[in-house]
């Protein structure tokens, strides 16, 4: 079993290039990493509609993240633009290239880059020639404080009074009574039109009927 770790811009939306990527991996034999973060719900997705592994990782710094992972994963999948700075794919790439790590990076504006010769025409048959890392385990735990800071999120509590909630469930009713109020509105019963159209299809079929049983007599009285 290869483990992959995956990681991507926090601006990264791209899902079709997520997509021709993990389309080519196998459940029998990789293994995906994720890291909690802004764009795992894509990734999740993604992985989720091609019938993959997903292992979720979560730590107290960024930097105790890359470096748990980095010590698992024997190759790493990077979609990145490199337009950002001090985030997760950086840190990545650093480190990969530290200890000689393979890597893919994918990025919208330019050709797939490989860390290493790859010999290999295609994605697919790279996978297939990819073995156990060992370099992995020469790993040396890292603490970047600048990555840190920068990963970092303030969660604020959101407190309502009653009269803020009142005033936004009144803005709120406010807003579905507009709705409604520039809905189309028929200019007729609807049930009264639908028994209409019901019975002139009765009456049509009763017509059809009794034409259908006058040809008969009529003919059968000619004889």
């Amino acid at each position: 079993m290869i483990n992959i770790g995956i990681v991507c811009d926090v601006t990264w939306d791209n899902y079709i290039l997520v997509h021709n990527k993990f389309k080519k991996l196998s459940d029998d034999n990789h293994r995906l990493h994720f890291l909690y973060n802004k764009n795992l719900e894509i990734l999740c997705n993604c992985a989720n509609n091609n019938n993959l592994t997903v292992v979720r990782n979560a730590s107290n710094t960024l930097s105790n993240n890359a470096c748990n992972l980095l010590k698992v994963c024997d190759f790493w999948i990077i979609f990145t633009n490199c337009i950002e700075y001090l985030t997760l794919p950086n840190l990545i790439i650093e480190k990969c290239n530290e200890y000689s790590i393979k890597y893919l990076r994918v990025s919208e504006r330019l050709d797939d880059y490989y860390s290493f010769n790859n010999s290999e025409k295609t994605f697919k048959k790279t996978l297939l020639n990819l073995q156990i890392c060992i370099n992995k385990n020469n790993i040396e735990q890292f603490n970047y404080n600048d990555y840190n800071d920068n990963f970092k999120f303030i969660k604020k509590e959101l407190k309502l009074t009653s009269e803020i909630e009142y005033l936004i469930k009144q803005k709120y009713q406010n807003l579905d009574d507009e709705r409604k109020n520039k809905q189309i509105k028929l200019l007729y019963d609807k049930d009264e039109y639908k028994a209409n159209k019901q019975g002139l299809k009765q009456a049509k079929q009763y017509s059809t009927l009794l034409f259908a049983s006058n040809r008969k007599n009529y003919y059968k009285n000619n004889k």
